[in-house]
């Protein structure tokens, strides 16, 4: 009885290492995985020879459309009611799911898959996969694949991992297991992002066209993912508080419960705004480019722009991004200029200036609206209306931009300066041979809330590549009503006793003067 027993045990083992020598078609071959039977070497693991899948990011477009996928699993109860909105609202989204879930609720998925995509989202949702090798991964992810095929009769394609590096391996793997493609979410939320529709509004006037946004499913989202369109514009996360401040739930059950109601709330808000839904895969489709790339960046530019290059938020000297001269007042002739509540006070300056030299600043106008931002005016939602057309009918053959951000709270560059590159895309669209010269935000007064000074100076580093990359003329004006400590100077402040933020008539007249003295060519 004992011989029987080691002979079976045996032929276990010899079955389990075929399958692990047959798992894969792609590898190295067998001379490269052989032991030493003298030094007794340990076996090196197979190699993935597969090509690396594509990576499905979000897209630069101008049309307003989005692709919604979520990672996950909650309970049936609730996965079949955010299924339920979906198909209500006839938006297409994809299911990412693990392995595990597959297996422990075949029924659900089964359901799911009849309406929707299922990704792969491995064995159990593990993070930072980047750090296993790209066999284990493979392996992970050929399992999931088998769960998940057997529960819906379909086989997933797209692959996601939760807050992983998508490194090279990775993508291997992800093709070694048969699955065609990765997906790199834009941004994230979940159950704590919105409390009412009136916040999930907000949310969607800043979404960005052509984003991937995911919902996690009974998770809390980590640092990365708060930070998911690079440094935001405050310490603040977006929408979520920081993790560990809770909103008031007394049950798991309650926490569920209450993420079919944010998916509602989330897509009326999108649609609101014009927003329509594809997959990811058909998102890259919507690609289009905002902007032509004019220039490269050299190694120097590159260090000049590096916010860890300066410890205050100041320069030595101004950017400047080419020649330069002293204009005359027929230089601004025609010149149209185009912002908030800053560049309003501007205006008035030069308004009141006017009344005894009617010269001044040549023919130039002022289109402002205390509430104009880039979204804003994107959104044809300011007293301003189109801008595009605005121009057009002012028969302007240059704008000067000074646009700011609206609720700061969680605002992100990235967005931003893909927002402001689809603005100016608009204006030369119906202003083809105008001429867009780009102002930085400026700074305010030290000890005011809001946006610091610090993150001011690292978006106008950004908005200054952007101009450099994208040849636009960019003129300094911040650098005038600087302080040494990259605040607005007291002796231009107007409000140093309410926000802090607006130029008084010496700080209007300094910022002229710059312009003046440094007109672009």
């Amino acid at each position: 009885m004992r011989q029987w027993n080691g002979i079976i045990i045996l032929l276990v083992i010899s079955i389990l290492i075929s399958f692990s020598g047959c798992a894969f078609t792609q590898i190295a071959n067998d001379s490269e995985r052989n032991s030493d039977p003298i030094t007794g070497t340990v076996t090196p693991e197979p190699k993935i020879m597969a090509n690396p899948v594509p990576l499905l990011c979000g897209v630069e477009t101008d049309r307003r459309v989005v692709s919604l996928v979520f990672e996950g699993y909650t309970d049936d109860s609730t996965m079949n009611a955010i299924a339920e909105v979906l198909e209500e609202k006839e938006i297409p989204a994809v299911f990412f799911l693990s392995g595990i879930t597959a297996n422990e609720h075949p029924s659900t998925l089964r359901k799911l898959a009849g309406g929707f995509e299922i990704g792969n989202y491995g064995m159990g949702g593990g993070k930072h996969l980047e750090n296993y090798s790209a066999f284990e991964n493979a392996e992970k992810f050929r399992l999931a694949q088998e769960q998940i095929t057997q529960a819906t009769g379909k086989r997933p394609s797209l692959l996601r991992c939760n807050n992983t590096e998508y490194t090279e391996d990775v993508l291997r793997a992800a093709s070694a297991a048969g699955l065609s493609a990765a997906v790199q979410p834009t941004a994230y939320l979940n159950h704590r992002s919105f409390k009412n529709a009136d916040e999930a509004y907000s949310y969607a006037l800043h979404v960005l066209r052509g984003s991937i946004l995911s919902i996690k499913l009974g998770q809390e989202l980590d640092k990365e993912e708060y930070d998911d369109l690079g440094e935001r514009l405050d310490e603040r996360p977006a929408i979520d508080p920081k993790p560990g401040i809770r909103w008031e739930w007394s049950s798991e059950e309650e926490i569920y419960a209450s993420i079919p109601e944010l998916v509602k709330w989330l897509i009326e808000a999108l649609e609101n705004f014009g927003y329509e839904f594809t997959d990811p895969l058909s998102l890259q489709r919507s690609a289009t480019e905002l902007l032509r790339k004019t220039g490269e960046l050299s190694q120097e530019e590159i260090k000049q722009l590096d916010p860890g290059e300066y410890s205050l938020p100041v320069t030595q000297k101004p950017f400047s991004s080419g020649t330069e001269h002293p204009a005359e007042a027929k230089d601004f002739d025609a010149a149209v200029f185009v912002g908030d509540s800053v560049m309003e006070g501007i205006g008035e300056y030069v308004s009141w200036i006017r009344k005894s030299d009617a010269q001044f600043l040549g023919s130039a106008v002022f289109l402002t609206d205390r509430n104009a931002t880039v979204e804003s005016l994107l959104d044809i939602g300011t007293e301003i209306g189109d801008l595009g057309e605005k121009l057009a009918e002012e028969k302007a053959n240059s704008v000067w931009l000074c646009l700011g951000f609206s609720n700061p709270a969680g605002y992100v560059k990235e967005s931003y300066l893909a927002k402001y590159r689809l603005l100016i895309r608009e204006i030369l669209e119906k202003n083809p041979n105008i001429r867009v010269v780009v102002l930085p935000v400026l700074p305010k007064a030290e000890g005011y809330a809001g946006v610091s000074n610090a993150h001011r100076f690292q978006l106008n580093l950004m908005l200054f590549k952007m101009c450099r990359e994208y040849g636009l003329d960019f003129v300094d004006i911040a650098s005038v009503v600087r302080d040494e400590s990259g605040g607005l100077k007291e002796e231009y402040c107007l409000d140093l006793v309410t926000s802090g933020s607006h130029l008084n008539d010496e700080g209007c007249s300094a910022v002229l003067n710059y312009m003046t003295e440094h007109f672009p060519l």
